[in-house]
């Protein structure tokens, strides 16, 4: 096996893995924001909303948690390094949520909290790879 031929088989090994690691660590962090959103009617929780490369500026009428685990889940897998992955939710009242104004039932928020759970969930999806 030439040099060349080891040098590419090291890079295309390296870019599969930086995508596993990308695509999961999205995922989950993604998911743990959506299970974190309170559910009254079920409308806030199923607008969080997945796309790569440009963030959904719409409102949905999607309710409930599995369409919104789902689209994270088709979305994400479609992405690699060198693009972003956004989870946007355009319901007027999401920011306030996110401000605590549910002090119950998420009282710091769903994407702060998630947030600060960044570089652990990084590094455990790197290890997964290794």
């Amino acid at each position: 096996m030439s040099f060349t031929s080891q040098l590419k088989a090291f890079t295309d090994k390296t870019e599969k893995n930086g995508n596993k690691i990308f695509r999961g660590t999205s995922l989950s962090l993604f998911g743990r924001v959506v299970k974190r959103t309170p559910v009254l009617s079920g409308r806030l929780i199923g607008n969080w909303q997945t796309d790569v490369n440009k963030p959904k500026t719409v409102v949905i009428e999607r309710k409930g948690v599995a369409g919104a685990l789902s689209e994270i889940a088709i979305e994400t897998d479609k992405a690699k390094l060198g693009d972003s992955i956004y989870l946007t939710n355009n319901l007027p009242y999401a920011k306030r949520i996110e401000e605590g104004h549910s002090s119950i039932k998420a009282p710091a928020g769903m994407v702060r909290v998630t947030i600060l759970e960044f570089e652990r969930e990084l590094k455990k999806q790197a290890r997964a790879v290794k």
